[in-house]
């Protein structure tokens, strides 16, 4: 049995085959309910227009380094999900929870692109990563040197170096996009397999 299409009215209606009314043929048992329902639809296309246009403002508006702070959530699960199975680079836990920072992100490096570099990223635990007093440091350097060499702590060394002389220019809001996309898409295919 067929009902009327409007969500309050809900009256049965004949089948559509049977129907000799325009309304009825439509899926409305009156005129009334018709005109309602067009109403009704009419309210929410515009709330989702005028949701759309929000969110495109909002989008718009972002500053630089709200754009990399987005961007540092998607490589942050991104690491997170990587450095699962190679257990806390700071100590013998084999449990991973944050994306901890060798070098951290402090005000002057919150558009740099050493905040989202994956070689100043590696798992941790979070007892390391937010209690004990700087990421747990000195533990992280020598965890990281174990991990990937002292060539690689070097590199990141030099890297962190150009950095601070201003050789490495600051990230753009297209850069830190790009970077998100690429996470969300790798953290995607890792989620997969």
């Amino acid at each position: 049995m067929r009902r009327c299409k409007y969500s309050k009215c809900r009256a049965e209606l004949p089948a559509a085959r049977q129907c000799t009314d325009y309304t009825q043929k439509k899926g409305f048992c009156s005129i009334d309910c018709m005109v309602s329902c067009g109403m009704e639809r009419a309210v929410i296309a515009a709330s989702k227009k005028k949701t759309k246009e929000l969110r495109e403002y909002r989008e718009k508006s972002k500053t630089l380094a709200q754009h990399v702070a987005g961007a540092q959530v998607h490589v942050n699960r991104l690491v997170v999900a990587e450095d699962r199975s190679k257990g806390c680079i700071s100590c013998p836990s084999p449990e991973v929870s944050d994306a901890g920072h060798y070098f951290h992100k402090g005000m002057k490096y919150r558009t740099s692109p050493l905040t989202l570099d994956r070689r100043n990223l590696a798992g941790q635990c979070m007892n390391c990563n937010r209690f004990k007093g700087g990421g747990n440091q000195h533990e992280y350097r020598l965890g990281y040197i174990k991990r990937y060499g002292k060539e690689a702590f070097d590199d990141l060394c030099e890297y962190k170096a150009s950095v601070d002389r201003g050789e490495v220019p600051s990230l753009s809001v297209d850069e830190s996009k790009a970077i998100a996309a690429s996470a969300r898409k790798r953290l995607k295919e890792i989620n997969s397999l």
